[in-house]
């Protein structure tokens, strides 16, 4: 959990310094067009593209420590069935020792084989509570981590998806800034031809 958020935290902070260069850069006079310096774009760049395989490698880890969670759920689920049912067997055997106990008496014995079938049925009722508790504490689990997991990957697509285009523009405009200052460069060759002439 610490290394997803340290993750986390190197994303935001790779996503900030992209922002910061292009806001920080030197500004083309009368024009609202940027110069940004190639390599710290590319160190921008090559720590992102480092960083984003260990979020997913964390998304996958949260997804099997929740799949562990919820194997860990059914198993607890089984052991309190299983507690559950040998509670009502150890009920039920005292339930029946002291039915033969007072065999003798045919009132008694009735009134002991109906109080031990009442305590079977309670138990066995208990038994089923507690699995079906079990069993819908394993299913929230289940979505909790489920959804944990799909938040977290539509968080890290969002910023992705912000950073490459606003790349994509930050590209477009260099290219058309460079297309600009051609055109300037051959027209001032023109005009000092033109003079020369």
């Amino acid at each position: 959990m610490i290394e997803r958020n340290n993750t986390s935290v190197t994303l935001d902070r790779i996503f900030e310094d992209i922002y910061n260069l292009v806001t920080e850069a030197n500004r083309i006079p009368l024009t609202d067009k940027v110069i940004i310096e190639a390599n710290d774009l590319a160190d921008a760049l090559d720590e992102l593209k480092a960083a984003i395989p260990k979020e997913v490698r964390n998304a996958s880890q949260v997804l099997e420590e929740q799949k562990s969670i919820v194997n860990k759920a059914y198993e607890e689920a089984d052991r309190i069935v299983q507690q559950a049912k040998s509670e009502a067997e150890r009920i039920v055997g005292v339930a029946n020792a002291e039915a033969d106990r007072i065999l003798q008496e045919e009132e008694i014995v009735k009134q002991a084989n109906a109080v031990a079938e009442d305590i079977k049925a309670n138990a066995l009722r208990y038994q089923e509570e507690m699995k079906r508790e079990a069993d819908d504490y394993a299913v929230r689990v289940k979505q909790d981590s489920l959804q944990y997991a799909d938040d977290m990957l539509a968080y890290l697509g969002s910023n992705l998806q912000s950073a490459l285009q606003g790349l994509a523009d930050n590209r477009s405009s260099i290219l058309a800034e460079q297309k600009n200052l051609e055109e300037r460069s051959n027209q001032a060759v023109a005009v000092l031809e033109e003079q020369t002439e």
